[in-house]
């Protein structure tokens, strides 16, 4: 069970991380030596290095990025803490809903 606390407040905390910081900008500047000054540009710098609009999609929808981060760290507590085998679906069922609540709670 802290195990599953642990994954849950990891992966909330990517998700605040990269969407609440400046993260994607400093992520531009180091990767695509690229000079940018907002979130939308680096989803636009995305599109035009990879010419890959999931991924751009990926990258600036809070839900998507926490299903896909809660499923990861399902596989991870099960693979690595040796939980059972339903634990990414408990994790990609509960975990973004739960990030969801907890953003409009505290940024909005």
């Amino acid at each position: 069970m802290f195990n599953l606390f642990l994954a849950f407040l990891s992966v909330n905390s990517l998700l605040l991380l990269w969407f609440y910081s400046p993260l994607k900008i400093t992520l531009a500047k180091l990767l695509f030596k690229e000079d940018i000054t907002s979130q939308e540009q680096f989803e636009d710098l995305l599109y035009i290095k990879f010419k890959n609009n999931n991924l751009t999609i990926l990258s600036s929808c809070y839900i998507c990025l926490s299903f896909w981060l809660s499923l990861i760290s399902g596989i991870i507590l099960f693979l690595l803490a040796g939980m059972p085998y339903y634990t990414p679906v408990i994790t990609f069922l509960s975990f973004p809903c739960l990030c969801y609540v907890f953003k409009k709670f505290i940024f909005e």
